[in-house]
């Protein structure tokens, strides 16, 4: 039961990211990276949604994962 809620959610992810035409890897990782410290604020969980201009700028272009890490990935604008 919980791997198919875990997929179901994941499969929800990843379509949402393709119908607001973003790179879905870039989507997903974004997400794992902010999530952690902002799930418990509104705001920081609105911030993250696939039409929030954040996730927009930031999901739209080639993202150097090497240089975006949890130690320096700066503040969500809430």
């Amino acid at each position: 039961m919980n791997g198919a809620r875990s997929s179901s959610i994941i499969y929800s992810l990843v379509e949402t990211a393709k119908a607001n035409n973003l790179n879905v890897f870039q989507y997903l990782y974004t997400l794992l990276l902010y999530m952690p410290d902002y799930k418990q604020e509104p705001a920081g969980v609105e911030a993250m949604m696939p039409w929030n201009d954040f996730i927009k700028e930031r999901c739209s272009k080639v993202m150097d994962t090497e240089t975006e890490t949890p130690e320096n990935r700066g503040q969500i604008p809430l």
